[in-house]
């Protein structure tokens, strides 16, 4: 009896090690660095609760979170990357591990055009938002062109292309729509006209506080100041606007990436993508999770989407000419 009940407990005791590091392993703590921080920490509070695990949220801008990864290539300290520029992600590949979340089929297809990441929710990030008391009725733009007009000198917040993913998309949309030539032209016009603020965030901020008259923003950062009572208005600009998906990705060889990816998992599921839906008012990535109330309907849009493939192509040239713009 007194061999059984050793034996009993020797075989208890090996499980209890055996399972131990699995355990320790599903709860240690997944690191997201994103640019998109409320939506994440909300995202992280709503997954603690679900499984008990911690997210340690990292923020900064789209383009900084990337040379981020890619100095600490060597020794990853993230796990996920999420809400930034895909074009960010495509650009540099090597850093991040492709993953195919739970539930992908449900994504919508018009958003999967590349295999290196995940969208993270449909963003219209070539938006105009308009302070209404700092502009008339009669003076609100309604045409990127409208924007190089001196009149709106020192009273436009852009984020930069370098610091800001939406920023670089809105420098790409401006590009795609009018050309190469004729699109530096004119954003060399309206950059006369900015205020760089660094900050995707501090744009709309900034106009709906009357810091600013004008600036280039995505829908749903404008929209939850107006919903909130700020005196603003979102203009689609008439020439084309771009309807994509912001990315998310699982980073190589990061410290934790199974936990990084149930948190993948967990943001593309409904669950997630009702969070993103129903408290910050971004469209879903899945046709099963309805969109935000007041969100204009796709086909009302004036959509001129460029392709992957020129995003792609053109991602660093486009972003070294802008910087010598800016420094000049």
């Amino acid at each position: 009896m007194k061999s059984f009940l050793a034996g009993a407990i020797g075989g208890l005791a090996l499980a209890v090690a055996a399972t131990a590091p699995v355990a320790q392993a599903q709860n240690r703590p997944v690191v997201v660095y994103t640019a998109f921080a409320d939506g994440v920490n909300a995202l992280a509070a709503a997954y603690k609760a679900q499984t008990g695990t911690e997210v340690q949220v990292v923020a900064a801008g789209s383009g900084e979170l990337v040379r981020r990864v890619q100095a600490e290539s060597a020794r990853p300290l993230g796990d996920v990357i999420v809400s930034v520029g895909g074009e960010a992600i495509d650009a540099a590949p090597q850093l991040f591990a492709r993953y195919e979340p739970a539930g992908a089929d449900r994504i919508l297809p018009s958003i999967r055009v590349s295999q290196n990441w995940i969208p993270f929710s449909v963003t219209l990030s070539t938006t105009v938002m308009v302070n209404t008391r700092l502009v008339p009725a009669n003076e609100i733009p309604t045409t990127w062109r409208e924007l190089a007009d001196p009149k709106w000198k020192g009273k436009i917040a852009f984020a930069g292309a370098d610091r800001s993913g939406s920023a670089l998309q809105q420098l790409m949309q401006i590009l795609h729509v009018f050309g190469e030539r004729e699109g530096w032209d004119l954003f060399g016009k309206m950059f006369d006209n900015f205020v760089v603020t660094g900050s995707s965030g501090a744009v709309p901020r900034g106009v709906a506080q009357g810091e600013y008259a004008i600036g280039l923003t995505l829908e749903d950062f404008a929209q939850r100041f107006i919903d909130g009572g700020s005196p603003a208005q979102i203009v689609y600009p008439r020439e084309g606007i771009s309807f994509a998906a912001d990315a998310m990705a699982l980073i190589a060889n990061g410290p934790n990436a199974d936990g990084g990816r149930r948190f993948l998992d967990f943001v593309a599921s409904p669950a997630g993508q009702e969070i993103i839906v129903k408290q910050f008012g971004r469209r879903p990535i899945r046709s099963d999770v309805a969109g935000p109330a007041n969100a204009r309907p796709a086909d009302q849009l004036p959509v001129n989407n460029f392709t992957v493939e020129w995003s792609n192509a053109n991602n660093k040239p486009i972003l070294d000419r802008y910087n010598r713009l800016a420094r000049r």
